[in-house]
């Protein structure tokens, strides 16, 4: 078995902070909106992507994140 891909098991993954893991998850769910053929406001989104990270900044300043 030459060339298999041996994944490391999931505790051993790097840890991402919680807005990174919120900015990968939208940037995902920004592509499935966009090629699901509904339709899909882009500037909102932005904007309750900018607010939630804004709200997220904070609590990661004072520690709760």
């Amino acid at each position: 078995m030459s060339g298999a891909v041996n994944p490391k098991p999931l505790n051993m993954t790097e840890r991402k902070t919680t807005i990174e893991e919120f900015t990968h998850f939208c940037h995902e769910e920004k592509e499935r909106r966009m090629n699901s053929g509904e339709g899909f406001d882009e500037k909102s989104f932005e904007e309750a992507i900018e607010l939630t990270l804004r709200k997220l900044q904070v609590l990661e300043d004072e520690g709760w994140v």
